[in-house]
């Protein structure tokens, strides 16, 4: 995903209504993260720590950590 790409859908996951909603968006996004993706979680959870909006900003660490758990589940799998 480029920047734009990355912005939006993390716009779509903070929208989500429910942590399930949330895995599934990630596990069907899966083949997306790589190229500018993490620098983009990166840049946005300290913009958020910027605004003094913690609580974006743990849940951006959340969803980052939840990303990297399924990428290593996918690793491991294939």
């Amino acid at each position: 995903m480029n920047r734009e790409e990355t912005l939006a859908w993390i716009d779509v996951i903070l929208d989500s209504l429910d942590n399930s909603e949330m895995m599934a968006i990630i596990r069907d996004s899966a083949d997306d993260f790589d190229g500018e993706f993490f620098e983009t979680m990166d840049s946005e959870t300290q913009r958020y720590l910027a605004e003094n909006n913690q609580k974006t900003a743990d849940r951006l660490t959340a969803i980052a950590r939840a990303i990297a758990v399924v990428r290593q589940n996918r690793t491991e799998n294939l």
